[in-house]
């Protein structure tokens, strides 16, 4: 019954997903010290703190700090402390390759590279918010409340690190209010963005989910 629930709200989502509208961002990038970055061209959204943002890319966020590292490369400064932030998915919206993008008045280590907005020379140091894995040196992404999928799912809280934060203008690193991205998302209150995209899996996916939600209520009937 669970299993057959998950598939039918899996393909809700999925529906949801087609229809919905965000803050569209255009990036690119370059890569830096640790892991590539892979800013494809393909449409992709910002998510932030309303009331900037509209219920359709709404995320809360907290921060607290801790002691975990999210490089083990030897970046991480022990005498500046790290922040956990905590991000929940307020949307009806499944989102995937999330990456983190610092403002102009941010400073933080575990930067993959650097991302900015197409047609302008404004980057600046981001990641992508995912797990470490074998091969790779930056992890910043440490719970994921419905599973380890790196799929942002409706409902869903996400924990990553920012390794040694630092903002020139002392603003809070879960402030994620300001529309735009690096050099058009300066000054207070936001310190950092929050970029995404629809997750839509392949048409031969949405066909196995769809089969499977109907043999599922033929066995339950």
């Amino acid at each position: 019954m669970k299993t057959m629930n998950t598939i039918l709200f899996i393909v809700v989502i999925i529906s949801v997903t087609s229809t919905s509208s965000a803050y569209p961002v255009n990036p690119w990038s370059e890569n830096g010290p640790q892991d590539p970055l892979f800013i494809e061209q393909a449409e992709w959204h910002e998510l932030g703190n309303m009331p900037a943002f509209p219920t359709d890319e709404w995320i809360t966020s907290v921060h607290t700090f801790t002691d975990q590292t999210s490089c083990w490369d030897g970046s991480d400064n022990p005498t500046i402390p790290n922040i956990l932030v905590e991000i929940t998915n307020m949307t009806d919206v499944a989102w995937w390759d999330l990456h983190y993008v610092a403002d102009p008045e941010t400073t933080i280590t575990n930067f993959d590279g650097w991302i900015g907005n197409v047609g302008l020379s404004d980057l600046e140091e981001a990641f992508r918010i995912d797990y470490l894995r074998a091969g790779t040196i930056n992890g910043p992404l440490v719970f994921e409340s419905f599973g380890a999928d790196e799929i942002f799912m409706p409902g869903e809280t996400w924990q990553f690190i920012i390794q040694d934060y630092g903002n020139a203008l002392g603003g809070s690193p879960s402030d994620f209010s300001s529309l735009g991205i690096a050099g058009m998302s300066g000054g207070l209150p936001s310190t950092g963005s929050v970029i995404a995209r629809h997750f839509v899996p392949s048409p031969s996916v949405l066909s196995l989910l769809a089969v499977a939600g109907f043999i599922g209520s033929r066995r339950r009937r």
